[in-house]
Parts: C-alpha cells; sequence; structure tokens
C-alpha cells in the first residue's frame, strides 16, 4: 500500500489532467461549435435555424451521457473516461469533414455524449484524488480546462481564412489529441486505482436528497445556454465583424480561466450556497446585458460576467452533490448534470423553432428569468436539504 501511495500522482498533477479533459471534451468538443458557428454560416453550411438543431442534439446527446452515468451503478470509471475521451477526439476530427447536416447532427450527438462521460467521470476521479489527499482547493485547476478550451477555440477561429471552417475543426481535432495523451497517462491509471468504498443499499439510502438543488442546476442550463451557443453570432449582429464576434468568445474563455479558482475560494469562506446563489444572480446580468443595453461595450461586459460565473455554478453544484462514497458520487453528479442537459437542450431548440429571422432577443432574456429562477430554487435546497 506504501508503495502504490508513493507512485500515486500528486495534486497539482491530478488536477492539471482533469484540465485536459475537460479542455478537450467540454472546451474544445462541446464550445468549440459557438467559436466556428459564425464562419460556418458565412461558408453557407448552417444558417441560425440549423444550427438551433444542430446545438440541440449535441446537448440531447449530453443530456443521454449523464443518465448514462447517473444510472450506472457498477461503473469503470477509468475505461468509460477512455471511451469518453477517444470519442470526443474522433468526433471533433470528423466535424472538419463536409458530411452534411445530417452527418454533422449525428457527429454533435456523439460529441455530447461523450462531453458528459469525460465529464462526470473526470471530475469523479479528480475530486475523489484531491479529497483523498487534503488538497480539495486544487480543484479550481481542474475546472479551468472548459476555459482553456474556448480560450483555444476563439484563437483558432481568428486565425481561420476565408471559408475555412472545417479546417478550423481539424486544427481544434489536433489540439484535442494531444491533450488526450496527458488524459490517459494521469487519469485513467489513477481511476483505476484509486480507494473507494463500493455503494450499498445503506449508504445510498443515507446521502441526502438534492430534488431542489437538481431542478436549481437544470435552469442554469437553460439560463446560460442560449448565449454560450450563439453569443459569437450575437455579436457579430451587434458590430458587424467577425473580428468583435470572436474577441467576446476569447473574453469568455478569459474570464472564465482565474473564476473558478476566486468561486472556490469564496465558497470556502463564505459558504457554498451563498456563493452559488450570487454567482447565478450575476450571470443573470451578464446573459441579458447584451440585448438591454446596445452597443459592443455591454455585449463584451456581458461575455465576461458569463465566462466569469458559468463553471463556477457548475464546480460549486457538484461540489454540494457530492458524497464520500465514489460511486454514488459519480452517479449523483451525473443526475444533476442530466438536469442540467434537459435545461440545455430547451435554449437552443427554441431559437430553432422561432425560424432564421427571428433573432435572439427573446430567448436571451428568458434565459436571464431561468437564472433568477434558479438563485431562489437554491435558497429552498438550502433551507430545505442542506446539502455541503
Amino acid at each position: 500500500m506504501d508503495s502504490r501511495a508513493h507512485a500515486s500522482p500528486r495534486p497539482p498533477l491530478i488536477a492539471a489532467a482533469g484540465l485536459l479533459a475537460l479542455m478537450l471534451a467540454m472546451g474544445i468538443g462541446r464550445f468549440g461549435f459557438t467559436a466556428l458557428l459564425p464562419q460556418m454560416r458565412d461558408d453557407g453550411l448552417l444558417d441560425l435555424g440549423g444550427a438551433g438543431v444542430m446545438a440541440a442534439m449535441n446537448y440531447l446527446g449530453y443530456l443521454a451521457g449523464a443518465l448514462w452515468t447517473a444510472f450506472s451503478t457498477r461503473a469503470d470509471a477509468s475505461r468509460r473516461l477512455v471511451v469518453g475521451v477517444l470519442a470526443s477526439v474522433a468526433s471533433t476530427v470528423a466535424m472538419g469533414v463536409h458530411l452534411g447536416f445530417a452527418g454533422w447532427c449525428a457527429l454533435r450527438f456523439v460529441s455530447g455524449v461523450a462531453s458528459a462521460v469525460v465529464y462526470v467521470y473526470a471530475t469523479g476521479i479528480v475530486l475523489r484524488g484531491l479529497a483523498e489527499r487534503g488538497a480539495a482547493g486544487w480543484s479550481a485547476l481542474h475546472y479551468m480546462g472548459v476555459g482553456c478550451g474556448i480560450v483555444v477555440s476563439a484563437l483558432v477561429a481568428q486565425g481561420l481564412g476565408a471559408g475555412d471552417a472545417l479546417g478550423g475543426w481539424r486544427a481544434l481535432g489536433a489540439v484535442a489529441t494531444v491533450a488526450a495523451l496527458g488524459v490517459a497517462a494521469v487519469l485513467a491509471p489513477h481511476g483505476r486505482s484509486a480507494p473507494g468504498t463500493p455503494t450499498n443499499a445503506t449508504t445510498a439510502g443515507a446521502a441526502p436528497p438534492l430534488g431542489w438543488l437538481a431542478a436549481a442546476y437544470g435552469l442554469a442550463g437553460f439560463g446560460y445556454i442560449v448565449n454560450a451557443t450563439f453569443l459569437p453570432t450575437l455579436l457579430r449582429g451587434e458590430s458587424g465583424t467577425a473580428g468583435a464576434a470572436m474577441a467576446g468568445w476569447l473574453v469568455v474563455g478569459l474570464a472564465a480561466l482565474p473564476a473558478t479558482a476566486l468561486w472556490v475560494r469564496l465558497s470556502f469562506r463564505r459558504g457554498g450556497y451563498p456563493v452559488l446563489m450570487a454567482a447565478t444572480l450575476i450571470q443573470a446580468v451578464g446573459v441579458a446585458l447584451p440585448v438591454l443595453v446596445d452597443g459592443v461595450a455591454a455585449a463584451m461586459t456581458g461575455a465576461a460576467l458569463l465566462g466569469g460565473t458559468f463553471m463556477g455554478i457548475a464546480g460549486l453544484a457538484q461540489w454540494l452533490a457530492r458524497v464520500p462514497d465514489a460511486r454514488l458520487t459519480a452517479r449523483r453528479i451525473g443526475l444533476i448534470t442530466a438536469c442540467y442537459g434537459v435545461g440545455q437542450i430547451a435554449g437552443p431548440l427554441l431559437v430553432a423553432v422561432r425560424g432564421r429571422d427571428a433573432g435572439l432577443a427573446l430567448p436571451v432574456l428568458l434565459a436571464a428569468g431561468a437564472l433568477v429562477l434558479s438563485a431562489a430554487l437554491l435558497e429552498v435546497s438550502r433551507r430545505r436539504e442542506r446539502l455541503g
């Protein structure tokens, strides 16, 4: 046992490998679509309605993957993590081939499944490994992976030549491939060797309920997803330039990098619930700003508030959902992630149903209202469920 402990990775390495996992599966595999959407529209590959359907397919896959993890009782976390990483990389690379609308929808579905699987199992392995080492604060580095991926996708999109959206997908796939090597080298072996108490009926029955938290988290999924999917498109309409659109998406990623550490640190001082509610209300302001106030400056401010809160909300909600048992923690994170996935599907579908010429103002304002309601439900959860 001593030799295993000596050979096990140190907390910074575990968190860094988690960063790479979230970067390739979430920041690139998921949100690369947001960065490349304006160029895909310029290239005549998609219109706004089709983009909404394609995004909804991705979020439907995310929901399917989250449900799969939530109801898996004997899952091998390491094996599923590796499969999810491979599927995420492959589906990103394949987006660089002109497969047509149906083919791309299928790929986005696969990417959604993979992103949920990687997110749940990588997060479970990382949080458990850090907790065992008394190094929970390093979890902030893990959650920075999404922001890193968004920054990468924005930089790739900014560097595209005319009519080269498919080349952008191939470039993102290459970055994801390199990141996958780090995940396979660190997290997969650690997931196999990490100790944990087997889940049993007593443990599961003793776990606190999280219905109100799950409902609040589901509303948060709807609340952020319209801007997280269409912000560059919205900015393109405000400014008329591709540079401003990609600058806004870059602001989201850059704001996400330090923000997760800030929210984690604040939660240690002020408590998980108060900080989570504050982040949710701040995000509501950021979501609404681009349509309530004219001009690129307001949209950029909204982008910073969105980037500065959305991964903090995810990390704090998952931290509240955790329990000492490793497998049960993965199932509980999978359950609330599934609720998040339901909320995410609704946003792009609303855009698609309204059609290509209806605009984004109404979906954005409804999303901001959902975040306010989410904060109210978090207060209900704080009083009744007393998680964390």
